[in-house]
């Protein structure tokens, strides 16, 4: 095969055509670099920091952090138009300053009651600093949810229309490098520097820090600067929508009923991307040890997205789009598989001696296949919404789509948090090793009910394939997918970051 047909050449060559970009697409790309930083590094210990820090028990703390990435996805829909009434510029100002004031309230609740001391309403210290903290959260939900439709519209605007679909790819990898650093480096530096305790206090400060950076990043960006300029012409000729007035007119179109269906029977496997920030955490420090390396362990996952995504974009391409999906959806669920077994059986494994070392070979092997499932999946999902979305309404269905498919957050927060509460509290290491605990009372049948919940999402698709899909994707082929390739990789990227 010549380099001129390798497809992995060329998949490469195709950033050669970043040349033509302004600077303005990478400083977007840096604000996006610094959010990503501040978004990572919170999310991954954000119950354990409600928990151990703030003083929230296990359901509370996994209730509000569901809620937090339910209230981001309200509020989307609800800022929605702002960017295009106001600019891009006052947008993205807004937003921070909302999203700051939200992190600082979360960071500082609990010194701000103890500092204080008021007695409101006869609540404690520590009640008085959780409410600061559930009021940072509803805040900071706010101004987060400003980020996402505001970066997506600057890398559309300073990308020109022939690189385009590589500014959206270079956005994705730099989101998951992003994720890979504040895993790898951000939070096990904190927690080995201060503690399991104060490790999560300073996590959240430094991400705020990081926020500020990217507030400051955006003063030098210029609105203006259009790489097409028909869009500058169109942006200035559209009318106005509201997104109350956009959902109602798409509403209306039987395409999008079928596709809501089609995302409410993802929301089992869905369930499963939120275990990463929601359930983990616990998991991991009640099962091994306090000082676990949180972070080194929850960079396999998006390291391994930057490498498939560099490495085997051009050959799923050879694939039909559902059946990717089915067998992504399939594989995720089907990892849960190495949680819910008995750990015992583990001992059956040359080299694994410990009940810890059993512990942390299930955690691998769970990550190492969701995570190839998630590859397979994600990327190919947000393909799918476009490609059924009518040509003059691709925007629309990908601003409103993943409405359901967040409410498996909120749901996984209540259910997340009783299961923990009952079947990995904190003490069950210890009652573990004294072998005075059944299947029915361990973590692995928490598991269990989780890999239920999963595996019902693929089955279902399956069973009503014919019913929510379209004929025309069915059908398709390689050589059928080229030319709806920029939409997909726009699609991409309003996906919440890596696995949220």
């Amino acid at each position: 095969m010549s380099n001129s047909s390798n497809p992995i050449v060329k998949y490469f060559s195709e950033f050669k055509v970043l040349n033509t970009v302004s600077k303005d697409f990478w400083l977007t790309n840096l604000v996006q670099f610094f959010e990503g930083l501040a978004y990572f590094s919170m999310i991954t210990v954000f119950v354990l920091y409600l928990t151990e820090f703030c003083g929230f028990n296990d359901a509370d703390a996994t209730l509000w952090v569901g809620l937090y990435t339910l209230f981001i996805s309200a509020f989307v829909f609800a800022v929605g138009s702002i960017c295009d009434i106001i600019g891009i510029r006052r947008t993205y100002l807004i937003g921070f300053i909302v999203l700051i004031t939200g992190r600082l309230l979360i960071g500082f609740g609990p010194d701000i009651a103890n500092w204080l001391n008021l007695s409101i309403f006869k609540a404690s210290t520590v009640e008085q600093g959780s409410w600061l903290v559930m009021t940072g959260i509803v805040v900071m939900s706010f101004g987060t949810a400003f980020m996402s439709p505001v970066i997506q519209t600057s890398i559309r605007r300073f990308t020109p229309i022939k690189a385009r679909s590589t500014g959206f790819n270079v956005y994705y990898l730099l989101m998951n490098i992003a994720a890979v650093l504040a895993n790898v480096l951000i939070i096990d530096f904190f927690r080995a520097e201060f503690g399991n305790v104060q490790g999560g206090y300073w996590i959240i400060n430094f991400g705020t820090l990081m926020v500020l950076c990217g507030c400051v990043t955006t003063r030098f960006i210029n609105e203006n600067n259009y790489a097409e300029p028909s869009e500058r012409e169109a942006n200035q000729n559209a009318p106005q929508r509201r997104p109350l007035q956009l959902f109602a007119e798409v509403w209306k179109e039987s395409a999008f009923r079928k596709l809501l269906l089609f995302l409410l029977l993802t929301l089992g496997v869905r369930i499963v991307f939120t275990l990463q920030f929601l359930v983990m955490p616990s998991y991991y420090v009640r099962t091994m040890y306090d000082d676990f390396s949180i972070g080194a362990i929850n960079g396999i996952n998006p390291c391994i997205i930057v490498s498939g995504l560099i490495l085997l974009i051009p050959v799923l391409g050879r694939f039909t789009t559902v059946s990717l999906m089915i067998v992504g959806m399939s594989i995720s669920a089907l990892s849960l598989l190495f949680m819910a077994v008995p750990i015992e059986w583990y001992f059956c494994v040359p080299g694994i001696e410990t009940r810890s070392q059993a512990y942390l070979f299930a955690i691998v092997a769970q990550i190492l296949v969701f995570a190839f499932g998630e590859l397979l999946f994600s990327p190919r999902f947000s393909e799918y919404v476009a490609r059924v979305a009518p040509k003059d309404k691709v925007a629309s269905y990908m601003a409103l789509a993943p409405l359901p498919m967040f409410i498996a957050k909120p749901i996984n927060g209540i259910v997340g948090g009783l299961l923990v509460a009952n079947f990995c509290y904190d003490g069950i290491c210890a009652k573990m090793d004294t072998d005075h605990i059944s299947f029915f009372e361990s973590p692995e049948f928490m598991w269990t009910i989780y890999f239920i919940l999963a595996v019902i999402s693929p089955i279902a698709i399956i069973l009503t394939r014919k019913t929510i899909t379209s004929e025309k994707l069915e059908g398709e082929d390689s050589t059928n997918s080229q030319e709806p390739t920029q939409k997909s990789d726009t699609a991409q990227a309003t996906e919440e970051p890596a696995n949220a």
